[in-house]
């Protein structure tokens, strides 16, 4: 099912020899427009988080395939929920900065000269260039940090500010304090930055809570250090990789036979708080310890907790049907000085990205199938997954009434 219209301004010439006027033209695209907004909402309707677990079927294919979700996603899940963009260490010193995409919609992080972290949108406000790509610092040189678009020269404050703007004299009604650059909401967390889209969004340390309790009871925190990134392109919709994140341990046995080997899995537990799950189990020593826990912060931050080791996986969307799944490696102090053991727990991790990616991406074919629709849930198993859907359908709902659809 497609649910977004033809590109305003083209033309039906099924219906030859008809030449459509600028008002024909914006006519029909207003009934496609009422037409979408219906169909839309039938499909979002089709999943119904009151029902229990036990008599709820999944979402429809229609979720992870069309663009008109990728657009929910982006204008109501990313824009509305608080979504890691990279750890805080890579912003430590005055000037340094952070620049990335969140569905599109581009960002940069700073660190000012007196410490705090901001983040602006990361448009020119002359001609909407990029001010900053990448990562690295700006040169200062002991004053605050100034940021130049590399297109017409316009420079900006630490905070912000306009502070020049080229050949600009003469222009009408320019109010240089209106013309700064527009700020994000940011918070930071177990060691990462978090945006916000949000105009005034609620702030996201409460909702977290009990896993930071969780997190530092079970585990010693402080001595972790980060050792390396790696970025896996998943070619499936984001929400296919977190659906096969949180289904309890299901997979497991079956896809991951090597980490089956080391966990115990007949007391794989998933337990649902408001905004995050957490699944855990005992592990039979090794390089796994004694348990392994695996947190899940709605709507695309994975904490795989064990041993020595913590893996963190951000899940950005890139497309409909492709996902970046950003692995950042962190190791307590022992262990990161042990080249080998670090070097066979990547491995080891590597292997069960493998066929996470495989299983994800065949999945995500599988959706196409005119022989599929929606699935149903093992209940004592994927309550996890359950959980994810119904903090979607949410979104999407409040989405759609503040988007008029």
């Amino acid at each position: 099912m497609r649910l977004v219209p033809r590109p305003p301004g083209t033309r039906d010439h099924s219906a030859k020899g008809h030449s459509d006027t600028f008002a024909d033209t914006i006519s029909r695209m207003n009934t496609q427009d009422a037409r979408i907004s219906q169909a839309l909402r039938r499909e979002l309707e089709r999943f119904d988080p009151s029902l229990p677990i036990e008599s709820a079927h999944t979402p429809p294919s229609s979720w992870y395939l069309d663009p008109a979700f990728e657009r929910l996603d982006r204008e109501t899940v990313f824009s509305h929920n608080w979504i890691a963009v990279g750890r805080t260490e890579q912003v430590s010193k005055p000037g340094d900065y952070l620049a990335g995409h969140i569905l599109g919609m581009p960002y940069f992080v700073l660190r000012q000269e007196g410490g705090a972290l901001v983040a602006f949108h990361n448009a020119c406000r002359h001609h909407a260039t990029e001010l900053l790509t990448g990562s690295g610092c700006l040169d200062h040189a002991g004053e605050s940090p100034r940021i130049t678009c590399p297109y017409h020269g316009w420079t900006y404050g630490s905070h912000g500010d306009l502070l020049s703007a080229p050949h600009m004299a003469g222009v009408e009604n320019f109010d240089r304090a209106s013309m700064g650059l527009r700020t994000i909401a940011l918070e930071t967390w177990q060691g990462y930055v978090f945006l916000n889209l949000d105009d005034d969004p609620s702030p996201r340390g409460p909702d977290l809570a009990e896993l930071d309790t969780r997190l530092n009871q079970q585990f010693e925190t402080s001595s972790l250090r980060h050792v390396m990134t790696r970025t896996y392109t998943v070619h499936c919709n984001w929400k296919v990789f977190v659906d096969n994140y949180l289904d309890g341990g299901y997979h497991v046995p079956v896809l991951h036979r090597g980490l089956a080997a080391g966990l115990d899995l007949d007391h794989y537990t998933t337990e649902i708080f408001k905004r995050f799950s957490i699944q855990s189990c005992k592990a039979k020593e090794g390089r796994l310890g004694d348990q392994a826990l695996y947190a899940w912060v709605h709507p695309n931050l994975m904490l795989n907790r064990y041993g020595g080791i913590l893996d963190v996986n951000r899940v950005m969307p890139v497309a409909v049907d492709r996902t970046d799944v950003i692995f950042d490696y962190f190791f307590d102090e022992s262990s990161s000085q042990d080249q080998s053991f670090v070097s066979e727990s990547v491995a080891q991790s590597e292997s069960v990205q493998q066929e996470d990616k495989q299983v994800c991406e065949s999945v995500q074919r599988g959706l196409r199938s005119p022989a599929y629709d929606r699935g149903r849930y093992a209940p004592r198993i994927e309550n996890g997954e359950h959980h994810f859907h119904s903090l979607l359908a949410h979104d999407y709902r409040n989405g759609t009434n503040s988007l008029a659809l």
